[in-house]
């Protein structure tokens, strides 16, 4: 079976060695990004990214809303998980129709677990968000 490729944004770099590891581990082909530039760059450069799990709050440059609105409009079925310490109310706001939020601090497992369930509705998302 092949490997889905995802994209994992996150700048923080403990949690980034956890979550990608862990993701590995579950089957999944993972290109590293650190700040939204270097994610949307990738978003606009590769064809065949299935997901993307975003930690929201990057810093300058944008952040993971920006970065799960324009993969969307790269790629209209792309399977997107929020992560982030903050309260899910800005989620519940911005957050791309489909989506998924992880509350940090959180578990390699359930971010893999998240990840999953998108991927599993990805047919039932809009076109674009």
């Amino acid at each position: 079976m092949e490997r889905q490729n995802i994209l994992y944004v996150e700048d923080d770099y403990i949690i980034n060695l956890a979550n990608c590891m862990a993701l590995r581990d579950s089957g999944y082909e993972v290109t590293e990004a650190h700040c939204a530039l270097d994610a949307v760059a990738i978003l606009l450069r590769r064809d065949d990214l299935c997901a993307l799990v975003t930690d929201i709050d990057l810093g300058p440059g944008g952040d993971g809303f920006d970065i799960a609105r324009r993969g969307r409009v790269a790629h209209p079925d792309l399977a997107v998980v929020f992560m982030s310490a903050m309260s899910g109310t800005r989620f519940q706001a911005e957050g791309v129709p489909g989506s998924e939020f992880v509350a940090k601090p959180s578990e390699p497992s359930q971010v893999s677990a998240a990840l999953a369930r998108v991927l599993n509705a990805r047919p039932l998302l809009p076109l674009a968000a």
